[in-house]
């Protein structure tokens, strides 16, 4: 196609493709897997993927959700990441994705948020980031500052919409609790286009003096280029602070008179394109009521959506459905499970999906090539990969003893085929040469039966030929696991 039409007409195309065809057409030829895989088409692609129209001729207007389910199993911890397709009357898993990363430790990793198709995931001073739509993990460099516990920083994950860059916000305190509403903090940004970590003193010195940052339940809410944290104030009294991606400062968002609580928990969320507010009123949190701000900044547009009444049955908001349902964590006999909650019927039903309290994720997935131009993540390969390559070791010598064997099928059909068509041959001399009309009949009958056979046996050998092109795919497509980008392409490359 490049051949024919200029080369911003194909960017143009390949652009407004979906990534699984993308990730494909880098084995047409060495153009394509450059331009695919370069910096400037990444972002155009990304760009492309963020469109409304994109979503919704890619997905037919129901996008699945991606759901982050933690078990627990003595003595293992896995995470699992499943692709589910929510319809008006089912949820039902489709796809499972596997999960790239291996903990060094006996816990989970701690979920930083799900934003423009990236997780972002820690432990201690170890930040990654997972596209799972391309399979691909990014192990990012070490802080420049350290802390002594997790609860001395608190990280926020976001996407900034002018530039276009995931970044990572990290405010350190000094780990003096007595002093940490009084002190200023350290604030370090992390840039994915950059790729290093930088100390901000401007973001510092923007930092509202006397607040704290409550880190109950959820991590800061990403939302039109900042991310969101629910403060509280010396005096007690609750509010937004917001980090604009862009500009690299805090601003606060106040909340109305009476809408918080001082006895409340809240943390921040999004629900329907909404910046959301989760309040969980109360000592022993009975209930839980969910706010929006529909129009974003203006303190008077926070509108009450929801209040659900909760008991020791039911934990944790997470997600609200597109058909208006409430998923949460509720408890079972053995284990935690994702529930859906119907507010106008009040009626809870459990979607069998079975997991640790505080570790479910529900967010819609998002599919773009954003890492493709990364290298290999080091800790996928030392972590899981070493088992994947022992897989694909063994899935490749099956495979090629059975194109050993096609290929030996083939040579004794070929040698068939040239007996019977010698055969053929020399029927046709005796059938010119014979007289006899009966005698002549009988040959012409054998001479069809044996042509039909071999009309046969070819077909049969077609069918062979197919499945031998099928076992190279398969064999092309370990390759490309098992390494980064390929160099070379053996299987339906284009002479440039």
């Amino acid at each position: 196609m490049s051949d024919f039409l200029p080369e911003d007409v194909v960017v143009d195309i390949l652009s407004r493709l979906p990534t699984k065809s993308l990730i494909r057409f880098r084995c047409v030829s060495k153009f394509w897997n450059s331009l695919i895989t370069s910096p400037i088409f990444i972002s155009s692609h990304l760009n492309q993927s963020l469109s409304p129209n994109y979503k919704i001729s890619h997905c037919n207007n129901l996008p699945p959700l991606i759901v982050r389910q933690c078990i627990r199993t003595t003595p293992t911890r896995t995470e699992h990441y499943k692709l589910f397709r929510d319809t008006e009357d089912a949820f039902h898993e489709y796809q499972e994705i596997e999960f790239p990363l291996k903990s060094r430790r006996l816990h989970f990793y701690y979920l930083l948020g799900y934003v423009k198709g990236l997780f972002c995931l820690y432990e201690q001073d170890s930040h990654f980031l997972w596209n799972p739509s391309i399979r691909k993990s990014l192990t990012l460099p070490k802080p420049r500052t350290k802390v002594k516990s997790r609860f001395d920083c608190t990280l926020g994950f976001g996407f900034d919409t002018r530039t276009y860059d995931y970044k990572i916000l990290r405010i350190v305190f000094s780990g003096n609790k007595q002093h940490q509403e009084a002190e200023m903090p350290l604030v370090e940004v992390y840039s994915l286009n950059a790729g290093v970590w930088k100390i901000n003193s401007v973001a510092s010195n923007s930092y509202p003096l006397g607040s704290s940052i409550s880190q109950h339940r959820h991590f800061a809410a990403s939302f039109e280029g900042a991310v969101h944290f629910a403060a509280k104030k010396s005096s007690g009294d609750r509010f937004i602070l917001s980090f604009d991606l862009g500009d690299e400062i805090f601003q606060t968002i106040l909340l109305p008179k009476g809408m918080v609580s001082r006895g409340s928990d809240i943390n921040t969320s999004v629900f329907g394109g909404w910046l959301s507010l989760l309040c969980y009123d109360g000592d022993r949190q009975k209930s839980c009521s969910i706010w929006i701000m529909k129009d974003y900044g203006i303190v008077d547009s926070w509108c009450n959506l929801f209040k659900v009444d909760l008991n020791e049955e039911f934990a944790r908001v997470i997600s609200l459905r597109d058909n208006g349902h409430i998923l949460f964590d509720a408890k079972t006999r053995i284990e935690w499970e994702l529930s859906s909650y119907d507010p106008s019927s009040q009626q809870v039903k459990n979607l069998g999906i079975q997991g640790v309290l505080g570790h479910f994720h529900v967010d819609t997935f998002e599919e773009n090539l954003v890492l493709l131009d990364k290298k290999n993540d080091a800790i996928s390969r030392r972590g899981v990969s070493r088992k994947r390559k022992d897989r694909s070791d063994v899935e490749q010598q099956r495979l090629i003893k059975e194109l050993e064997s096609l290929v030996d099928k083939r040579q004794r059909f070929i040698d068939e085929q040239r007996r019977q068509i010698d055969l053929c041959q020399g029927m046709v001399a005796q059938i010119l040469q014979e007289d006899r009309v009966e005698e002549r009949k009988r040959l012409s009958d054998l001479l069809q039966s044996i042509m039909t056979k071999l009309l046969h046996e070819r077909r049969l050998w077609e069918s062979s030929s197919e499945n031998c092109g099928l076992l190279f795919a398969k064999l092309k497509g370990i390759k490309e696991r098992t390494v980064n980008l390929p160099k070379e392409f053996t299987v339906g490359e284009r002479t440039q």
